[in-house]
């Protein structure tokens, strides 16, 4: 008997059944996520706030500026000039940049900018802010006028400290000097604190990134002001150093520290720094960075 014409479009092979099944089911998932997104990832109401703010106060620039000039076509041919004055791009709040006549976005580039550390030593740190554009940067560069030296950005700065010294021992130093160097704050101090604990110490100035990216102006900063003295540093005796230990140190953790005690097992004793290239998935990049925290002593 010959079947219906509808019931081949019905029956469906095991293949078939799987892939709608899995269909379904993916199609289930994106409607939940549609609906339960938003409580994963709500809204930035802050930086809304902020948005708004500045919008704002362009908007009175722009009208304010727009009600002196003759004419609309005059304006959009030739922009009403902002209003110039001298300036600290380290203080200068969000108003008195869009009083000199930088645009939102641009404003809130070099606020956020601020706070994650930012400090400007010279005019030209303006530079690379995202969005300033080399005309924008000309016409305000005669304008700026940098504090020396620049104010700090932390509470503990203040004026009956005494003076700071002008090189700071980086294997030494309490945080509570630390964090008076502009450009740290708590957050980063406790940062490299707690890296030099883990490390046993400072050996060269480009580990400070591995604690934070720091701009290159910081960074230039920290060099010249960080002392690092490797007679400070904590070694590590390759012949006693318990798992623990080892796997404690940044630079090394545990598969690495159990390679070390099995090879150490079967040498019995180390005589020589070097006998760690023999240890197995030790590369030359490891030895470099882990050998000097070491000692056979």
């Amino acid at each position: 008997m010959k079947q219906p014409w509808w019931q081949s479009y019905t029956r469906f092979s095991t293949l078939e059944r799987r892939g709608i099944t899995a269909l379904l089911i993916l199609c289930s998932l994106l409607l939940i996520l549609n609906f339960t997104v938003h409580h994963f990832f709500p809204e930035d109401k802050t930086s809304d706030s902020e948005e708004q703010q500045l919008l704002l106060a362009w908007q009175q620039y722009k009208a304010t500026h727009q009600a002196a000039t003759p004419s609309a076509t005059v304006v959009a041919a030739n922009p009403a000039p902002s209003t110039l004055f001298a300036f600290d791009p380290n203080t200068l709040d969000s108003a008195g940049f869009i009083a000199l006549g930088l645009k939102p976005h641009t404003t809130r580039f070099l606020l956020n900018w601020r706070r994650k550390g930012k400090v400007f030593y010279k005019p030209e740190d303006l530079k690379p802010l995202y969005t300033l554009t080399p005309a924008e940067y000309n016409r305000l560069a005669p304008y700026i006028t940098i504090s020396t030296p620049p104010p700090s950005r932390n509470s503990y700065a203040s004026s009956s400290l005494p003076p700071l010294p002008r090189v700071i021992d980086l294997n030494t130093t309490d945080s509570a000097t630390l964090v008076r160097l502009n450009g740290l704050g708590p957050t980063l101090t406790h940062k490299i604190i707690e890296k030099r604990k883990a490390l046993g110490g400072f050996l060269h100035h480009d580990q400070l990134r591995e604690v934070y990216p720091f701009p290159d102006t910081t960074f230039s900063m920290l060099r010249e002001r960080l002392n690092i003295t490797p007679q400070h540093v904590r070694r590590l005796s390759l012949n006693s150093a318990t798992i623990e230990d080892l796997k404690g140190h940044p630079y090394i953790g545990e598969k690495m520290a159990r390679n070390i005690i099995l090879y150490r097992d079967g040498l019995k004793h180390f005589t020589s720094i070097q006998q760690l290239r023999q240890v197995p998935l030790m590369n030359e990049e490891n030895y470099r960075k882990i050998a000097p925290y070491f000692t056979v002593e």
